[in-house]
């Protein structure tokens, strides 16, 4: 059985395998993000047994976080077959962060955990070797891995989301940069004297077509009639960007050009990548882009629109199929790497 939102998830749950056999090895991970935390044990072929999630709520601080992490860590890893090998943990979280330290940077969206790292608190708690990486840099490591480009050397992978970021990986290899900070491509500008992130960037990807932005963009054309209006209960504090996506599919005049906006936002930022880096792939998630999958065909071809005309219509720009827990088998595929190199 699996723990998940506060209670156990059955195996007979498509998203739970039931492993009989202890030969193979295991890993713990976590997924650290501004709303949510979770957690699972993996096995080595990428099949999640048991799965837990709690609130982040890092007001609390991040030895407050660091502590539930390990009770839910526990929660999983006491769903593991008798004699199975734990290899270690890996935790993907939202940046920036140190991956050699799991130290954070000004993390926009975990406000009073900069500086601070759960690293030895939570080795200390589990008794378990900890291993912290980026989360879209792990989601790009996934999709290499268990998405729709196995084997793919060059690869971008970008979550929309509470915030917005991207993993890289260049020759096969994860791009972190000199201090961990590469990939942080929400801070991209899109739209220069826009609105602005958490952390003060002018125009940015992040503060122009995360979830949080695309509902407040609905909420600063407020008119109080309509679809949204409805969905909202006639109250705008209570927009969500899902509430902005149903609207627009309702007719909601707003609704479609807040819509219509984040998907021009967000091909402003894709493209950029594409120019940049010539991935074989962009693969994007994210709570974000069920919305953005009922507009594809536009967002494809703004996607071109934005980028070199060498692409022509043949833009690599897919969802992933891999869902919410692309972070989860990043996670686990960082421990079972570096549990090889020990």
């Amino acid at each position: 059985m699996g723990f998940v939102d506060g209670g156990w998830l059955g195996v007979g749950d498509a998203t739970i395998s039931d492993v009989t056999t202890s030969k193979k090895r295991y890993a713990l991970a976590a997924d650290i993000g501004g709303t949510n935390i979770r957690a699972a044990l993996v096995d080595s072929d990428g099949l999640i047994i048991g799965r837990g999630s709690i609130s982040t709520e890092p007001g609390r601080g991040i030895d407050d976080a660091s502590d539930r992490l390990a009770r839910l860590l526990n929660s999983a890893r006491s769903t593991a077959t008798t004699g199975a090998e734990i290899v270690g943990i890996g935790v993907s979280t939202a940046g920036p962060i140190r991956p050699d330290t799991g130290t954070y940077n000004h993390p926009p969206n975990l406000p009073g955990w900069h500086d601070r790292t759960m690293k030895p608190r939570l080795t200390e708690s589990m008794g378990l070797p900890v291993w912290i990486g980026h989360d879209a840099t792990l989601a790009a490591l996934a999709e290499t891995r268990f998405g729709d480009h196995v084997g793919a050397e060059n690869l971008i992978y970008v979550t929309i989301s509470t915030g917005v970021g991207g993993g890289i990986i260049a020759n096969s290899e994860m791009v972190t940069g000199a201090s961990g900070g590469a990939g942080e491509v929400g801070h991209i500008s899109v739209r220069t004297g826009a609105y602005r992130c958490n952390v003060g960037c002018d125009g940015c990807f992040e503060g122009n077509a995360s979830g949080p932005a695309i509902a407040r963009t609905a909420r600063d054309r407020w008119t109080g009639d309509g679809p949204l209006a409805d969905l909202a209960g006639g109250n705008p504090a209570n927009i969500t960007s899902r509430m902005v996506f149903d609207a627009a599919d309702e007719g909601d005049p707003v609704a479609q050009e807040v819509v219509d906006l984040t998907i021009e936002n967000v091909s402003i930022g894709l493209g950029a990548l594409m120019n940049v880096f010539n991935p074989e792939a962009l693969v994007i998630g994210g709570g974000v882009v069920h919305g953005l999958q009922r507009h594809w065909e536009k967002l494809q071809e703004s996607v071109i629109e934005h980028s070199l005309p060498g692409y022509g219509d043949t833009i690599p720009l897919t969802a992933t199929r891999l869902g919410d827990d692309v972070s989860l088998l990043g996670a686990a595929q960082l421990a079972f790497r570096q549990s090889r190199r020990r």
